[in-house]
Formats: C-alpha cells, structure tokens, sequence
C-alpha cells in the first residue's frame, strides 16, 4: 500500500457535492432514499472530520491505494495476463473500449466480439444474445450463457436471465468465456460465460457524471461516487435514468438503476466486498415487421401488430451479493460468495395479463492452489456452487386475442403457476507445465439439477377456449459430467496455440423443461477447438471451433399436430464457426497522432444433421457471417474521429428455411474531444448513416411463411452527443 495526499481544494468539493446529494434525504422514492444511504456512506468521512472541527488538519490524508492484486477484482492487465493461461479463445472488453461513443446497451459493449452475437431492437436495451448459436430458441431472456458480476451468476436458478439487468454502464471490463473456457466459473454450457467486473473506490476515485442524448427522445443520466477511506475501506456508488422512445412504435424503454458496492481488508490477507443492484424499468415490446413493413414497403398496420400494447414493468429487480477472499498461503486462495435475486415485474397486452415473481439466492467456494510438482508451475482450481429459485406467476382477465380482441373481460384469475429450480455443480480443474512453455490443462464438473412446475387451472374463457387453462405438474431430476483437455504452447514471448477437446451440459429452463408428450432432456455437445494468438505491432486471436450437440433445446413438430410446433428436443445438431480478430496502432512521421484500427470476423455453420423433419437445414437467428470494421484517428490535442462498419449476411427466420433476412451493412462516425487529463470528454456519434432498413434480429419460428411478421429491425439513422466529467 502507498500514501497519497489529498489537498484542500479536494475536500471542500468533496463536501459540496456530498451536501447536495444528502439534501435529497427527505424525498419519498425509494430509489432516491436508497441512493442517500449510499451517498451518505461515501460521504460520512468528510462530514466526520468537519464536526471535529478538524478542518485545518485535512492538508494530508492517508488512503490506500489501488491493490492492483487485490484477488477479487484484479486490475485490467493483471486479468489480461490471466487469460493467457487458457487453451481457448477467451477475451477482455475494457471501459476505455466503448467510452467514448454513445453505448445504448450491452450490444454496443459487445458488438466488436467475434462469437458473440448480441443485437438489440429499434436502439433498446433489451437484447437477443448468444455465444456460438447457445440458446436461440429461449422463449423468454436469454439461455446457455452465463453472466456474472465478479464471479457470482446474475442467472436465475434454472439458467435463465433478461440481457437487460446486466449493466453495462458499471463495468470497469467484461471477460468473455466462449463455451468451455468458461468451466473456471463451474458454467459448462455451450455458449460459455461473460464476466462483468466491477468499479470500485480505488478504481473510480472521485465524482463522475455521463450524459448523453439524441434521436428518438434518448437520454442517459448517470452520476459515479467513488470513495476510499483512511482505514483502508472504499466504496462505489451509481445511479443512472436510462429512457428512450425507439426508432419503431411500441418501442418505448425507461429504466432506472443504482448499483453499489463496499470494500474492505481484514488484514493483508483477508478482505470482502458487498454489492447491490437495484432496477425498475418499463419497456413496451415491439411487435416483429414482415419483410414488406421492414423495408418500408407496407403499412406498419397491413397486417397489425398480433399484440399491440405489449408491455412489462418491473418494480422492482434486487440483488445484494457478498464475497470474501482468504489468502492462506504465498499463492493459494479461498473465495466465499452468496448472492440473493428477487424480480417482481407485470406483463401486459398480450393474451393475459401476468404477475410474476421469482426469487432466487445461491453460494459458492472457489479455491485456488499454485504450487510446483516435480519442479514444474501447477495451479489447481476447484469450485462448488449452489443455486435454487422459486416463482410464482399469475394470469387473470381479460383474454385477449390477437390483435387486440377482447374475448372474456372479466378480471378474475385464470392461473396460478408455481415452479422451483436447482442447480449443484462441482468442478475441478488443473493446469501444469510440462516444459517452460507447453502446459496440459485437465478439468471435469459435475452438475446435478431439479426442475418443477405446477399449474393450477381456476377457470378458464367461455367456448371455444373452454379448455384453453389446464392443470400440469412435472418434475425431473438430470445429473450430468463434462471431461476437458487442453493444451497450450507459449510459441514465443508473444505468440500463443492452443487446443481443447470438452463436453458441456445443460439442463433445460423452467418453461422448456416439459411438453405435451412429457418432459425434456438435457441439450449435450461435445466441442473441440484450436486457436492463435499473439503479435506485437498488430495483436491477433483466431479460433475454430467444432460442436456436436445432442439433444439441442429447439422447435419440434407436436405429435398428431405437425403444423403447432412446441420446444423440445432436436436430435443431432453441429455447431461450427470461425472467429478472428485483429487490432493495431498506425503511426507515421508525416502527420500527428495515431490511428487505433480493429477487425473482427465472424463464421457460423450452424446446421440439423440428417434430421427427420429439418433434414440438414440452417439453424435460424444468426448469420453465417458477421462482423464489424473500425478506425479511429486520436489528434495529440485530444480530438478524435473515426467510422466504423457494422455488417451481417442473410439469416433464416426458420428452422424450415423458407424466410430470410437480407444481409446489412451499417455506416457509423464518431467525433470527440478528450481532455489530455482525462476530466472531460465530448462526442458525437451518427448511427446507420445511409438509413438502412435492416433487420437487426429474427424471431424462432419452426416453419414460416414467406408473408410472416418476423423480424426486429434495427436502429434507423440516429445521431447522439454525450459528455463525461470527472470532477
């Protein structure tokens, strides 16, 4: 640790703008009051010296500076070198990379990630996401990627999460695990992991405000707390107002966020962090367009939206999670986490109304040992992790067909929904090094989960949906065990191969675990993959990855009814794809500054094998190619501006193939202004340029018609301005 020393000019503005957010203790939200407490705690130090009247002795004072070791939050580099250590493409997204343009969500963070398909609608928050074709089929959020704040799942208990509760506007960086890479967390599903690391005190020291704005009524308000105490504590604080209208009808969003978290040591060797999200958001969902509306061709009403006022509210998403850390030897590590999730939200304008509530907390140990054997580097990780849920969701009046017809209009319930979800999982995993520079990397998890609903028909519409409500009670127990090998060679000090052979397994949802012929099995594959990665001057990783996936959780054809498709299971399915990517720095002696440049490609071949009803037919929702083309000119003054290119070739809407989406093209520019100190930025970023009329994503269906509504148009031509300040 250091001393650093912080003068009078800081302290006078740190208790001006402590002051005023404390005026705000008096306000009846809750958010407000909660941000109070938050604020208050960051602040109490400077009000605490002040009524000692200790003013004139503050021209010093000790605080800690930033452990770059601290284990659970590593700094950037220090995670950087981490992930060389692993046989399979892995990747980091830092802050820096996508702070100075406008980010309307987590798709903007993810966007230059090869494998990773992540697009939102009409400029919403809310986004399909997927790592290597895992869980397209998800009726409801995102499935078969895990995400995690620092290490502990922001999932539900059965796999499950809305994209839109992973906060992108409070990661210091993102690591991305595609598919077994991800087993160092205990996730083995074919997507893999993306790990969210938090701001804390030490990384974010002082006051930080964003804002930004633009087309379609957008707004973004976010005002950053960091704070470090004299005894070695610290503590960040976030709140933010996220709004916006969409490039579409029924494309409104409003959410509001805070997120905090407190640090503190126990000694040199022991310390622990508390967090807490806290979110309402109210978003109407857009209907999908046909190909005619999509490309302006056809009324938006010809034909009319199936659900016109389609809506969800949550009041409110709560998480509160803890860790502590435990270094008992030179290298070796214990880590303790317990997480709680409860989610409350009401979903309208569709057939019925729903009132849904789930709650779910789990724990974790993780241990680390770095030690030699037989005068060789060994590192052993292993892990437990614990999850279970419960929700219960209930449907009442009025129904409502299609297109806004009212069927039965009294209020009265229709349905109670209890389910329950499990989910144990143990794993193991060693590397060690064979020679200097050749490691074999061995690990196995085991994973035992339940899955359980029950349905209570109360009543049900008047003839002919007399039968439309019944009673259901299903549950399944589904044990399973995922083997990996890797290995990895350190070719020179910059250039890295690498290889791995893996299983994954997956139980399915709470909504997919069962259908009219009973319950579901859980989706396998088993993957192998080789990779590079390394340069100097120009930095590379390309990856090629094969998965055979037994099982698949897709669309199947009812029995008796092969027109009414129904989740369940698919037999044979391949994934495969490559993923490159390039970045670099051009400097030349005739003109100042340097041009940052980056590429990243992206190959699918996602495909039915020899299936009965699909034959050999593409997997719908994502491209066979995609990608993103950037450069960025950085004047020593501070000014930047640069394009970047965001393109996709055509993707079938169905398992059938008989409805597609055009590829795109996208044109975006970026000019800024960064202060040399880093206390003030300002940007302008223009979006889709040209205006392309372009489907950003495609709804699941088993087999389409070529007039059917089915895709999600992205975001129309749009131009955003935004600001930072550090004060």
């Amino acid at each position: 640790m250091t001393v650093a020393t912080l003068n009078s000019f800081t302290y006078i503005k740190s208790t001006f703008i402590c002051s005023t957010i404390l005026r705000l203790k008096n306000h009846s939200h809750p958010l407000l009051q909660l941000i109070t407490l938050s604020a208050f705690a960051v602040c109490t130090p400077v009000f605490a010296n002040d009524s000692a009247g200790a003013v004139a002795g503050l021209d010093t004072i000790t605080v800690f500076a930033s452990p770059n070791s601290e284990p659970l939050l590593p700094s950037i580099n220090a995670a950087k070198k981490e992930l060389q250590r692993w046989p399979g493409h892995v990747s980091l997204v830092s802050e820096a990379d996508y702070e100075r343009r406008a980010v309307l969500g987590l798709s903007d963070v993810l966007v230059r990630q090869p494998g990773v398909y992540a697009r939102s609608t009409a400029g919403q928050q809310s986004l399909k996401l997927s790592i290597r074709g895992s869980g397209l089929a998800s009726p409801l959020g995102t499935r078969g990627v895990v995400l995690l704040r620092d290490g502990l799942p922001l999932n539900q208990s059965d796999g499950t999460l809305d994209p839109a509760y992973a906060d992108p506007f409070n990661a210091r960086y993102m690591e991305i695990y595609r598919g077994a890479n991800a087993l160092r967390y205990g996730a083995a599903t074919l997507g893999g992991a993306i790990n969210i690391i938090s701001p804390t005190g030490y990384s974010h020291l002082g006051v930080e405000t964003h804002l930004e704005g633009g087309s379609n009524d957008y707004l973004r308000v976010q005002t950053r707390v960091g704070q470090v105490f004299d005894n070695g504590m610290d503590a960040f604080a976030s709140v933010s107002r996220y709004q916006t209208e969409g490039s579409m009808p029924q494309a409104e969003q409003k959410l509001t966020r805070f997120y905090g978290n407190l640090g503190f040591m126990l000694g040199e060797r022991s310390g622990g962090r508390l967090h807490m999200d806290y979110a309402e958001m109210r978003q109407e969902i857009s209907s999908p367009l046909t190909r005619s509306q999509l490309h302006g061709n056809a009324s938006l009403n010809n034909p009319a939206p199936r659900w016109p006022e389609h809506r969800i509210k949550t009041k409110p998403h709560l998480r509160l999670a803890y860790q502590h850390s435990i270094n008992y030897g030179d290298d070796d590590r214990i880590t303790l986490g317990a997480y709680h999730i409860d989610t409350t939200f009401e979903l309208l304008g569709t057939l019925v109304p729903i009132e849904y509530r789930a709650r779910d907390h789990g724990v974790s140990v993780r241990g680390e040992i770095n030690r030699t054997l037989g005068g060789r580097d060994n590192s052993f990780t292993w892990g437990f992790s614990h999850a279970q849920g419960s929700s219960n969701s209930q449907t009442y009046g009025p129904f409502i067909l299609p297109g806004g017809v009212f069927r039965d209009f009294s209020p009265q319930q229709y349905e109670d929904i209890k389910a329950s979800a499990e989910t144990t999982q143990l794993y193991l995993e060693n590397s060690y090094a064979l020679t200097p520079s050749f490691a074999l990397i061995a690990a196995a998890q085991a994973v035992t989960a339940t899955r359980e609903r029950e349905i209570t028909a109360l009543r049900n519409p008047s003839w002919p949906f007399h039968q439309h409500f019944k009673d259901v009670n299903h549950h399944k127990r589904y044990n399973g065990w995922n083997p990996k090998l890797g290995l990895l060679w350190q070719v020179n000090e910059h250039n890295q191969l690498y290889t791995n052979l893996s299983r994954s397994y997956e139980p399915p949802s709470l909504i997919e675990f069962y259908n009219t012929r009973g319950t579901t099995a859980a989706q396998k594959a088993t993957t192998w993959e080789v990779g590079a990665r390394g340069g100097e001057q120009i930095h590379w990783e390309a990856a090629v990855f094969y998965s055979q996936v037994k099982n698949e959780l897709l669309k199947i054809p009812k029995a008796g009814n092969p027109s009414d498709p129904m989740g369940g299971n698919i037999p044979r399915t391949v994934h495969a794809g490559l993923e490159l990517q390039l970045s670099g720095e051009l400097s030349a002696e005739q003109f100042s500054g340097a041009v940052d440049w980056g590429l990243n490609y992206t190959l699918n071949q996602f495909r039915h094998k020899n299936d009965d009803t699909f034959n050999n037919n593409r997997l719908p929702v994502i491209p066979q190619h995609f990608g993103s083309v950037h450069a960025l000119y950085q004047h020593p003054s501070g000014v930047y501006l640069g394009p970047d290119v965001e393109f996709a070739s055509s993707a079938y809407a169905d398992q059938a193939n008989t409805l597609k989406a055009s590829g795109y093209g996208i044109v975006n520019f970026t000019l800024g202004y960064a202060h040399p100190s880093s206390r003030f930025t300002v940007f302008l970023n223009a979006r889709n340029l040209a205006d392309k009329h372009y489907a950003a994503s495609t709804e699941f269906i088993a087999q389409a018609n070529t007039e059917q509504a089915a895709f999600n148009p992205g975001l129309e031509r749009a131009v955003f301005v935004g600001t930072k300040v550090l004060w």
